[in-house]
């Protein structure tokens, strides 16, 4: 039986997805697929990488006549799929197949669980970093049980926010039983996905329909960040222009919200907004009292960045729209500071249970790579069954 389907929806990326499936594929286990949804407008690169491996656990979905949006590529690959539990990556992260142990001892533990996520690791490729970086490993182990309601305020009321809510329950680095895709399906749209940004519309939809949600805090993925990926549009402005412009090419929808004056490419709060109040207007969902820890939010979305001018730039149309969107009273709440210092040394150590050390660690040259050396460092999934019993 299939427990888990791995899925990676990929476009002309073909290098990096051949680099997570090979490593997914070197596992002994054999109760979890991969399916791999190519989107490329080269059919050929997979499809020679698929008959050349010939493992009956790699199911490869070839592009369509026409290119699909990210959302319709996210789309096909769920009917395709065979497993009870479905997590999503991109093709330049990494999961590790023994999420499906994790699986298997939490259903014990908590037999009506239905959405799972973990603690998370971030890997820049090697050909994407311009400086040598620090990146953070969780390092707890337990399993925790966590509440909807507390979910419900930390996502639609960005309650404790940083650039983006605390709410990481979805199939993206998440998993959910096949059961709550197919009510997200039949309660909502007839779709699986239904906005363009879609791990964040997921989120909202697996937080409405699913009912048992379980954080595991030892990592067991990587969100990787490729030259070529979504994420380094969050990194170089550059970048964050080219990405914007394929990405409204490409996609078969909207992504702004009605009444909701923020511009995508501000940055990650106003895109992560313009999901959210995309999904209250189209179910009638109205509240209140968030709009300060969303204004917050936008401030913090400011203060990440390293570039002075981009800081003012950033600072400047959130100011605008934020004036636009609730007047200049709402300005109490967006006082952002220019906090980066590049010369104090950026901290390596353990400090608040987490483990700050430098990127380049093992001169890991892929997102597989980097989690293979880490996986030494963290506790041993298969010790997870013993500690609960």
């Amino acid at each position: 039986m299939t427990l888990l389907s791995i899925c990676i929806p990929t476009r002309n990326r073909q290098i990096y997805a051949m680099s997570a499936v090979r490593e997914l594929l070197t596992s002994q286990r054999q109760d979890f697929e991969v399916v791999l949804a190519d989107n490329s407008d080269d059919a050929a690169p997979l499809a020679q990488f698929a008959k050349e491996y010939a493992d009956p656990r790699l199911k490869l979905l070839p592009p369509q006549d026409e290119v699909l949006s990210m959302r319709a590529n996210w789309e096909r690959i769920v009917p395709e799929t065979s497993g009870e539990w479905i997590s999503y990556i991109g093709d330049d992260d990494y999961l590790d197949p023994e999420l499906c142990e994790v699986i298997r001892v939490s259903k014990k533990s908590v037999p009506n669980m239905d959405a799972l996520t973990w603690g998370r690791l971030y890997f820049v490729w090697p050909e994407a970093r311009t400086a040598p970086e620090v990146t953070k490993m969780p390092n707890g182990s337990h399993l925790i049980g966590i509440k909807k309601e507390d979910m419900i305020r930390k996502l639609f009321f960005w309650e404790d926010a940083s650039d983006r809510p605390k709410c990481p329950f979805g199939v993206y680095h998440g998993a959910v039983k096949r059961t709550v895709l197919e009510d997200i399906r039949t309660t909502f749209s007839g779709q699986y996905f239904s906005h363009q940004i879609v791990d964040y519309d997921n989120i909202c939809r697996t937080l409405m329909v699913a009912s048992s949600f379980v954080y595991f805090e030892r990592p067991m993925s990587v969100f990787g960040a490729c030259k070529a990926s979504n994420t380094m549009g969050l990194r170089d402005a550059k970048a964050a222009k080219t990405v914007t412009e394929i990405f409204r090419r490409e996609m078969d929808g909207t992504i702004e919200a009605s009444n909701f004056p923020f511009p995508i490419e501000l940055g990650i709060t106003a895109q992560i907004g313009h999901v959210i109040e995309s999904f209250k207007q189209e179910q009638g969902i109205e509240i209140n009292a968030w709009e300060d820890n969303f204004i917050k939010a936008c401030a913090r979305n400011c203060e990440s960045q390293h570039d002075r001018k981009l800081f003012e730039a950033q600072k400047h149309g959130y100011r605008k729209a934020i004036i636009e969107w609730k007047g200049k009273d709402a300005l109490s709440a967006f006082d952002p500071k220019y906090k980066y210092r590049p010369d104090i040394p950026p901290f390596i150590g353990f400090n608040d249970n987490e483990l700050s050390l430098d990127m380049g660690i093992g001169d890991a040259a892929s997102a597989a790579e980097f989690y293979g050396i880490l996986d030494t460092m963290m506790f041993p999934v298969h010790l997870l069954e013993g500690r609960l019993s």
